[in-house]
């Protein structure tokens, strides 16, 4: 049966948007395992969110197959039931991707913003938005008793009102969405950064009210289908956006961490930035670093002798202020050692610092300057 426009539109739209989602997720798992290494709970929820993603993509697919698209009156028994059965199975993973990509963005706030208050807040939102993905899944799973009733209108059983379930469930998907974003942006703002990282963080946070415009677009779709008398028809446009609302809501959760990646090729993205464009607090930093490492402190009387003074030829038969010290090698490694030591904290720091998220290590950074 050849594929109705609409059909072939809505193959089009969720292919391109689920290889964006999953290029995104793939980009934000590479930056947090291989380049930072420091993987968190988070990833491993979003990666659950893809999966669910990933399904929901194969099943809607399938319904393109069986008909979607098409009149239900042009389609036989078989088709129209299992074009009712992988559209079940596709409300369900989307309501599971959609609430454990919103999880997966909480997480992320708990670890990145430290204080107390907004931790409180957040703590308190994951377990709504907890309760909330598995009351809206089980009641996706159990819209009709027996299950099967839904794809099998004819066996004795009853079903409760999709209308009111999907609505409600639409509604709260978008009221859920503007609070996660408007959640971090008082913490950001009172972030002592430059101007623009500060917007450009705004910005990348707020890119969520793009779902929500996304979502606000479906639910008029899914107004109509609830109310249709060809569902297979008039489908179309709720399993597009569907696509396009949870693999946005994955690029979303990806965009924050992805700064490492992007540093490599943009160097001003770095955290050591933060320090470059206050000259006050970086000078005294780089200038104590200089001193350290220019002049090496002495055990004896507190003589400071420099590095360059030292040689492999004449290595303790240096003279300190007209006294010699001849076969001290003791004491020469023991400075030396000092020096490595602060050397070695500095190397540590710098390797935390790549380790760390890069929201991480650019609000912690911030607090340095005053």
């Amino acid at each position: 049966m050849a594929l109705d426009p609409r059909a072939v539109q809505t193959a089009v739209i969720i292919s391109i948007f689920a290889g964006l989602g999953s290029l995104f997720v793939a980009l934000r798992l590479w930056t947090r395992f291989v380049i930072i290494r420091a993987p968190g709970y988070e990833d491993y929820v979003l990666i659950s969110s893809w999966l669910c993603a990933f399904m929901t993509v194969v099943t809607i697919g399938l319904e393109v197959h069986y008909g979607l698209g098409n009149h239900a009156a042009d389609l036989s028994t078989y088709q129209n039931e299992m074009l009712s059965l992988n559209i079940y199975i596709s409300i369900s993973t989307y309501c599971a991707s959609i609430g454990l990509t919103k999880l997966a963005i909480l997480m992320q706030y708990q670890r990145v913003f430290p204080t107390r208050t907004f931790q409180i807040w957040n703590f308190a939102f994951i377990a709504i938005i907890v309760g909330y993905t598995i009351a809206t899944v089980v009641a996706c799973v159990f819209v009709c008793w027996p299950v099967q009733k839904f794809w099998k209108p004819q066996l004795e059983g009853h079903c409760i009102n999709t209308f009111a379930s999907w609505f409600s469930n639409a509604v709260l998907n978008i009221v859920t969405d503007l609070v996660i974003i408007a959640l971090p942006m008082p913490v950001i703002r009172s972030l002592k950064l430059a101007k623009k990282q500060k917007w450009l963080l705004m910005g990348v946070f707020a890119f969520g009210a793009v779902v929500c415009i996304i979502s606000i677009v479906r639910l008029h779709s899914l107004i109509t289908v609830t109310h249709s008398s060809d569902p297979s028809f008039d489908n179309a446009p709720v399993a597009t956006f569907s696509i396009v609302e949870i693999n946005v809501a994955l690029i979303c959760a990806s965009l924050p961490t992805l700064r490492p990646l992007l540093a490599q090729w943009i160097p001003s993205l770095n955290s050591s930035s933060l320090r470059d464009t206050h000259p006050s607090s970086s000078g005294l930093n780089n200038s104590s670093h200089r001193k350290r490492s220019s002049v090496m402190p002495s055990i004896v009387g507190g003589y400071g002798m420099p590095l360059g003074s030292l040689s492999a030829r004449n290595r303790g038969v240096e003279r300190l202020d007209g006294e010699s010290f001849v076969g001290d090698d003791d004491k020469i490694r023991v400075v030396t050692r000092v020096d490595v030591s602060i050397s070695a904290q500095r190397q540590d720091s710098c390797a935390k610092d790549g380790r760390e998220s890069s929201t991480e290590s650019l609000f912690r950074n911030s607090k340095l300057v005053v």
